[in-house]
């Protein structure tokens, strides 16, 4: 599967866009409510809870499609995870409507550490000075650094082999693809936690 293909496709940056402007104001909606207030950790697991529950269905679904699913499952996937990412950073209070923003939410969704961008940007790992070469990006090397994390992303779908053969067989697939899907959205939610306590200890 040649995912820069899938990549610059282009109903894939439909999906990003979406999935971020759906999952900020998911996680607006808990950070604007005096109820949830001091309660984010909470919040935040119950949205993993519910991210997870979702992508195992979605799994399903797309099991039972069989192999016409694999593009389904990658687009549910890249839609789900980033959606959940975008969430949990505007539920922990980070702004993520500038584009050099919106950059950190593929990293973290993408399994990316806040050190490891770094390192890409050839900067220190401080927020600040992220921040600072994020907003002197030509436009051109901004879009490749977006894509190849877009990549690294869908890739975590597709490369899932076994899966993918499991497909063929809808039943097996379903029940595969389904589980999958759900300790992935769960690995995700985490990771993306784990990137956000890092980003604002910096």
């Amino acid at each position: 599967m040649d995912f820069e293909s899938i990549m610059n496709m282009p109903v894939i940056g439909q999906i990003i866009a979406n999935a971020i402007e759906d999952g900020r104001q998911w996680g607006q909606s808990f950070a604007n409510n005096f109820y949830w207030v001091g309660n984010r950790d909470n919040i935040a697991n119950l949205m993993i809870l519910e991210s997870t529950a979702w992508s195992v269905g979605n799994g399903i679904l797309s099991g039972l499609i069989g192999l016409a699913g694999i593009p389904t499952d990658i687009a549910i996937t890249l839609y789900s995870n980033i959606r959940l990412a975008s969430a949990l950073f505007a539920l922990y209070g980070i702004d993520i409507r500038s584009e050099s923003s919106r950059l950190l939410v593929l990293a973290a969704a993408a399994g990316v550490s806040v050190s490891e961008l770094a390192n890409q940007l050839g900067t220190k790992a401080g927020s600040q000075a992220i921040q600072k070469v994020l907003m002197s990006i030509p436009g051109k090397t901004f879009a490749e650094i977006n894509k190849a994390l877009g990549i690294k992303l869908i890739s975590k779908a597709g490369e899932k082999t076994f899966v993918n053969v499991a497909k063929m067989m809808p039943f097996v697939g379903s029940a595969v693809g389904g589980t999958v899907n759900g300790v992935m959205m769960n690995a995700c939610g985490h990771s993306v936690i784990a990137f956000i306590r890092a980003w604002n200890r910096l």
